[in-house]
C-alpha cells in the first residue's frame, strides 16, 4: 500500500492535544511507529481518533490478503472523514438521516461524570478546588473516556471499577448514541466511613 500513507497533499488536521491526523492515519493505513508513544499511550483524543480510523479502514484491510486494489478514492473518503472531525473540533459527529447531530466532548464528560457516581460506593476525585477529573477523546461517533474516582472502603475495587465501566458505556451510548472504545477508571481515593480517624 505505498504511496498511501503521505496525506501531505492534504491539509495538515491537528486533534484538540495537539497530534497530526496524519500521523495517525499512517499508523493506521502503513502499520507507522507512533510519533510520541508516551502521549498516544494516554491521551483520549489519540486512542479515539485510532480507533476510528481502524474501522473505517477495515475493509482494506479484510482484503489486503487478496491481490486486490483498495478502491478508488477510498483514501481519499478516509481524509475526507478526517478533515471533518477536526473541524467538528471538541464533539461527536453523528451523521443521521436528514443531517448530524454534534455532541460537545463537555456534555459526553458531564454523562460520564453523572453515570459513574450513580455506582454504589462511588464518588468522582475532586482536586484543587476544580471539577472532578473526567478526560474524554471523541472522533466519529467513538469515544474514549478516562475518570478518576474514589471508592468506599471495604468494597472491591476492581468489582467497582467494572461497574463504572459499564454503567458509563451503557449511558453514553443511550443518552448520545456514541459507541465507547474505552473506559479507563483510575481509583484515586478511599472514603472512610463517616466518624472513623
Amino acid at each position: 500500500m505505498t504511496g498511501m500513507s503521505n496525506p501531505a497533499t492534504t491539509r495538515d488536521e491537528r486533534l484538540p492535544c495537539g497530534a497530526h491526523s496524519a500521523d495517525l492515519l499512517a499508523q493506521v493505513v502503513d502499520g507507522a511507529a507512533p510519533r510520541d508513544p508516551e502521549h498516544q499511550a494516554h491521551c483520549p483524543h489519540c486512542r479515539a481518533t485510532l480507533a476510528y480510523l481502524t474501522e473505517l479502514w477495515a475493509p482494506v484491510l479484510d482484503v489486503a490478503a487478496e491481490d486486490v486494489r483498495a478502491p478508488a478514492g477510498l483514501l481519499q473518503a478516509v481524509m475526507s472523514e478526517v478533515r471533518v472531525l477536526a473541524r467538528a473540533g471538541w464533539s461527536a459527529v453523528l451523521r443521521e438521516e436528514g443531517g448530524q447531530t454534534r455532541i460537545a466532548a463537555r456534555v459526553v464528560g458531564a454523562v460520564a461524570r453523572l453515570a459513574a457516581e450513580s455506582v454504589p460506593s462511588v464518588s468522582l476525585a475532586l482536586g484543587g478546588g476544580r471539577i472532578a477529573t473526567t478526560d474524554v477523546g471523541l472522533a466519529g461517533d467513538r469515544v474514549v473516556v478516562d475518570v478518576q474516582i474514589a471508592v468506599d472502603f471495604g468494597v472491591s475495587v476492581h468489582r467497582v471499577a467494572q461497574q463504572v465501566r459499564d454503567r458509563i458505556a451503557a449511558h453514553l451510548h443511550a443518552q448520545t448514541g456514541l459507541t465507547t472504545t474505552e473506559v479507563n477508571v483510575v481509583v484515586v481515593d478511599v472514603r472512610l466511613p463517616p466518624g472513623t480517624a
